[in-house]
């Protein structure tokens, strides 16, 4: 039974009881009052201390109880009014018409997240290994009628392992409002009641680490909703009377990290966000932050002390990654080791360019033909990423129509054709620089199109055979990734780009001297091909692909290649 279902009864035990502590941050207001169900809702008013903390405590017995505060507003919209709002800080909340925060008394004392972690010594992939899977936890295993949970995810995780994914990138799972992809939220603390208690997002973390997966999660730190809680206490404490960026970037209330509330060294709005950071690295054990829409943030300051805030909870125990969305793109965000915000960004240029070629439609402009275009942008030293580890690859995410759709509604290609452009996009990807990341679906085709309303997996179409086949592919192509050293070096040069035939070969190696070989048609035609000037060692190679054998003579390898088709050689 969900959080939204039925409202908690307190468990009363004689024997344990606790002090529980309640607090809200409102150093402006004049007047906040706890409503507790402990106490039959009855206001009692609360201290307010010099930090700017309305406190009041009680003693309780072990259960679960609910609260939420009253506060005379000083927002614009509600100013001197008595507003009833929940608790920022809770963890689990009520989306009923109180809001009702929860809290938890366990053994006597405050319980924030109650799980008991059993993976936590399992080595997880470093950040130059990952194949990351982006989720969205509603519809990955959810219905038209229900919403995915946790609990259900976790029935999904041997299927991405299988695949090879050591990585998810989470969706937005913090509370918010209505039942879309999570970005109007109403709290950074608590976890979507839909998806499930903040006790089974741990046990989904602690299973993902089981299996050597790692969890990253989708933080929204630009803004919030109108009707998130602290807009309805003292909106201009936290956020920008006025949205600086103009309607194309007005997602709601804005935090303005800028203000400063008298010696504080934070502003409100950094202290905020900065918490919700450190309790989802410690409580929640996550791997990772995708950091969303940072281009609305704009500065590169406050993105650095969010990151590092996430760091120093990290430390040296676990890998750990700072993902940008940047659009417009802006490579002097990524390379920590070198002082800049993140680790690494969606390079959504790229996979734009991509999308065009394999669905044979114009994309953002960008013509389908441009091989030369494409190839360029595979090149992280001439896009100035100078490391393919700053660079998270795609071919669809949540911002697009999923690639079968394209192929199919853009691009005209239909049946047997457009698995064949689904196999040649996620080849391409699997085999250029960069962190590649999966669109949760796209391994077997799942069409649909670009919404924020409920699109959930349709998983019987891997009941069909060329459904079926594609996941296969997915499956041999990841752990060819996994496998061939080269395809996770730096090194990527381009050996052919020929835009009349559509054929383009690249070359990538590393350090230790491994060299794999790439040649693409993207042709719907067969073609013969030569690679040649790759300075790769003469003998015979093999198609990791096919496991046909091919022999190279002065330098030089001609080979069939079909349409549509990706060929990856490496030496025997």
């Amino acid at each position: 039974m969900s959080v939204k279902e039925a409202v908690p009864i307190a468990q009363a035990s004689p024997a344990q009881t606790g002090v529980v502590d309640l607090a809200l941050f409102a150093p402006r207001n004049e007047s906040v009052e706890l409503l507790a169900q402990w106490n039959q809702y009855r206001p009692v008013p609360m201290a307010r201390g010099d930090d700017g903390w309305w406190r009041a405590s009680a003693t309780l017995p072990d259960g679960t109880y609910q609260y939420r505060f009253r506060v005379k507003s000083l927002s614009w919209f509600a100013q001197g009014q008595m507003v009833e709002v929940g608790d920022p800080y809770a963890v689990q909340i009520l989306i009923d018409a109180s809001d009702d925060a929860l809290v938890r008394v366990k053994d006597g004392k405050r319980v924030w997240v109650d799980f008991q972690w059993q993976h936590d010594e399992v080595l997880l992939p470093t950040n130059d290994c990952l194949i990351i899977y982006e989720m969205h936890i509603g519809d990955f295993t959810g219905t038209p009628e229900h919403t995915g949970t946790f609990k259900l995810a976790i029935t999904k995780l041997d299927y991405l392992a299988q695949m090879g994914i050591n990585a998810i990138e989470l969706m937005p799972i913090k509370e918010s409002f209505g039942r879309q992809w999570g970005y109007s939220l109403r709290s950074l603390f608590a976890i979507e009641a839909d998806y499930g208690t903040a006790a089974e997002f741990c046990h989904f973390v602690d299973e993902c680490h089981a299996r050597g997966i790692r969890v990253i999660v989708d933080g929204v730190y630009n803004h919030m909703h109108m009707d998130a809680w602290m807009a309805k206490i003292d909106y201009e404490l936290w956020f920008h009377r006025e949205n600086p960026d103009g309607p194309d970037l007005d997602f709601g209330p804005k935090f303005d990290y800028g203000r400063r509330e008298g010696q504080a060294p934070q502003s409100p709005a950094m202290r905020y966000v900065a918490d919700s950071i450190r309790f989802m690295v410690e409580k929640y054990h996550i791997d990772g932050i995708r950091f969303d829409c940072t281009s609305a943030i704009a500065n590169f300051d406050v993105l650095r002390e969010l990151s590092e805030t996430a760091y120093a909870k990290v430390g040296v125990r676990k890998p750990f990654i700072c993902i940008a969305e940047h659009i417009p793109e802006d490579p002097a965000i990524v390379g920590r080791e070198h002082g800049a915000p993140m680790d690494a960004a969606w390079c959504d240029h790229l996979g734009r360019r991509l999308q065009a070629v394999v669905s044979r439609a114009t994309v953002s402009n960008l013509s389908p033909g441009d091989l030369e275009g494409l190839l360029q942008a595979m090149d992280p030293q001439r896009n100035g990423y100078q490391s393919p580890y700053r660079m998270i690859t795609f071919l669809g995410n949540h911002d697009h129509k999923r690639p079968m759709q394209m192929i199919g509604e853009d691009g005209q290609a239909f049946g047997e054709m457009a698995f064949r452009r689904m196999t040649l996009g996620h080849a391409i990807l699997l085999g250029m620089p960069g962190i590649p990341m999966i669109w949760m679906g796209s391994e077997f085709g799942m069409p649909s199109d670009k919404s924020p309303d409920p699109r959930p997996l349709t998983w019987s179409l891997l009941e069909n055979g060329d459904n079926a086949a594609l996941l296969r592919f997915h499956q041999r192509a990841i752990a060819l990734r996994k496998d061939i050293p080269a395809l996770r070096g730096d090194g990527f040069q381009v050996l052919l780009c020929d835009q009349q035939r559509m054929l383009m070969i690249w070359k990538r190696w590393n350090e230790q001297g491994s060299v794999a070989l790439l040649a693409a048609n993207v042709a719907d035609e067969p073609a013969d091909i030569t690679i040649e000037d790759s300075n790769a060692d003469d003998g015979d190679w093999i198609d990791r692909y096919t496991d046909e054998k091919f022999h190279m003579a002065q330098g030089k390898i001609a080979l069939p290649i079909g349409k549509s088709q990706v060929r990856l050689l490496v030496r025997l």
